[in-house]
């Protein structure tokens, strides 16, 4: 008999808790509707999608000390509670106000329970149980929010009310998950991401020297972190403006009443298919890989602004933003761990982290603050910016690696 820890039941609800985790965008395609409904302007209305990120912020940086407080078992069962609430609560509201502070609740349940859907597969699993089911659970997010996406675009058809009936998901998810799961003994919620380190000093000498110690105290985050977060702040930023501003965009080329919904699931589907290539395209040609990827957001943003009148284009330019994050992201995760010790891969992991919601967040606010600089109010202005935006990256990418090279040379 196989233990209950390694279970199939039990390796089901622990994947199944991030399902949800990545649902703030799924109600996107009800965003029109809700728009002429309420009343109110494109800024507030994209503000419902992207807001959860601001309290998940919050969430993720105090889980820790919750999780400490009630243990990780109760703490996941609190969180997808939370987020069942507030997830389903524009159920029943129709005013802007507690819409927007429903969103914050469901912000604050993902939040807490964002790091914990990792690290409890690292507390209840070992070697290459605990590998296989990490790479379930990345699978597991973008899956959730391509089905979630779907059913809320068939709700739809019931009113955009009838969208949020897909949180109601969460609270048969902590059900199973309180039932069948062990509780494990409290860790550190982070320490997956630190555990190669760990694992590295266990194999070889034990660190207990004083120079060893003191060389750690004294070890700095390296400066290139903050470029790096600022590169997952506009990646994120352009992939929830396009998912974003494509429902409308559809709407005003085909007419009120669109449903765009169908094409925005096929989005994180694209990212998938996109992430299991990534290891052969990093074996065979390497850092070009990423270069790839930055091309590819800029040709989609190209594309994506010039699609006013085009529905095709528009479509094809939001689909290929969806592709290279799948590339981007592994770089750099892989760079993080080339440029920064034992004492800050943690931190630099969460700022990443933090980067990656401070983009959903700012994605209308961005959107707006184009339109006001610009003085329009085309829904494609934004592309033109980030073409640019990721043209100026591509290029300093470039130009730094080449400048590298030939500095190696001369040496």
């Amino acid at each position: 008999m196989p233990s209950s820890k390694q279970s199939l039941s039990t390796k089901a609800a622990v994947l199944c808790i991030s399902l949800m985790l990545t649902s703030a965008p799924a109600i996107n395609g009800a965003l029109p509707a809700m728009r002429e409904s309420l009343h109110i302007s494109t800024t507030q209305n994209e503000l419902l999608s992207t807001i959860p990120s601001l309290a998940v912020i919050v969430f993720i940086l105090i889980s820790s000390w919750v999780e400490r407080k009630l243990g990780t078992k109760r703490t996941i069962c609190l969180a997808l509670v939370l987020a069942g609430i507030g997830g389903a609560a524009p159920m029943i509201l129709s005013t802007y106000p507690l819409i927007f502070a429903s969103r914050l609740v469901l912000g604050c349940g993902l939040g807490l329970y964002n790091s914990l859907a990792v690290s409890i597969i690292n507390e209840l699993y070992t070697g290459d149980t605990r590998a296989t089911m990490l790479g379930f659970r990345s699978s597991t997010e973008s899956l959730g929010q391509s089905v979630l996406t779907i059913f809320a675009g068939l709700l739809l058809a019931l009113g955009w009310h009838w969208s949020y009936a897909i949180y109601l998901l969460t609270f048969p998810i902590a059900v199973i998950f309180y039932l069948v799961v062990p509780d494990p003994k409290p860790t550190n919620p982070v320490a997956v991401l630190t555990e190669p380190a760990q694992e590295s000093a266990q194999v070889g000498a034990a660190p207990s020297s004083e120079k060893a110690a003191e060389a750690e105290s004294k070890e700095k985050l390296n400066p290139f972190v903050w470029l790096l977060v600022l590169f997952a702040v506009f990646m994120v930023l352009n992939s929830l403006c396009s998912t974003l501003r494509f429902p409308s965009i559809a709407v005003g080329i085909k007419g009120d009443g669109y449903n765009a919904s169908f094409f925005l699931s096929l989005m994180p589907i694209l990212g998938i298919l996109a992430g299991f290539v990534f290891g052969f395209l990093n074996r065979t040609i390497g850092k070009a890989v990423l270069y790839m990827g930055i091309a590819l957001y800029l040709v989609g943003n190209i594309m994506m602004s010039l699609s006013g009148n085009n529905f095709v284009l528009g479509l094809v330019g939001m689909m290929i933003i969806g592709i290279p994050g799948s590339w981007c992201f592994p770089y750099i995760y892989t760079t993080l761990g080339d440029i920064t010790g034992p004492k800050t891969s943690t931190f630099a992991t969460s700022l990443i982290l933090i980067g990656c919601n401070v983009g959903n967040f700012i994605s209308p606010i961005f959107m707006q603050g184009v339109a006001s600089a610009l003085r329009t109010d085309s829904l494609t202005a934004p592309f033109n910016v980030l073409a640019v935006i990721f043209g100026a990256i591509l290029v300093g990418v470039l130009v730094w690696d080449l400048s590298r090279k030939s500095k190696a040379r001369r040496a």
